[in-house]
């Protein structure tokens, strides 16, 4: 699940509402295509962040991913020190990071190297 880290700038992005395709997760990566949420793939540089369930009319709570948040996650496999400033791929679920860098969206700024292991970064 991605959460926020931090924030370079001290004001918090407002929760937008958007609609989206059943089944989207609890701080998973999004993004908004042709009007509508669906999770990333591997590749995809996500646009939100979902923040809450589904609502009955179709739509989610999310925020913008922004270039000056820091966010942090799990890693599928480990991540190792040496991918520090390399950008890494989301996992199947689109709530984490695995350590495959080719085609990456996440840039890793610190990562505890271990499979299910913290690793924060922001996204490209």
């Amino acid at each position: 699940m991605f959460t926020i880290y931090n924030r370079a700038i001290g004001d918090v992005e407002p929760f937008e509402h958007l609609s989206g395709a059943a089944g989207l997760s609890l701080g998973s990566a999004a993004k908004y295509t042709g009007g509508s949420l669906a999770k990333c793939a591997a590749t995809d540089k996500p646009t939100h962040i979902v923040m809450g369930a589904q609502t009955e009319g179709g739509e989610y709570p999310v925020i913008r991913v922004l270039p000056t948040t820091l966010f942090e996650t799990t890693s599928t496999v480990a991540v190792a020190a040496t991918a520090i400033g390399s950008a890494v791929t989301l996992g199947a679920d689109a709530a984490g990071v695995t350590a495959t860098t080719t085609g990456g969206v996440f840039t890793v700024e610190y990562t505890e190297n271990a499979a299910d292991g913290i690793v924060r970064g922001r996204f490209v």
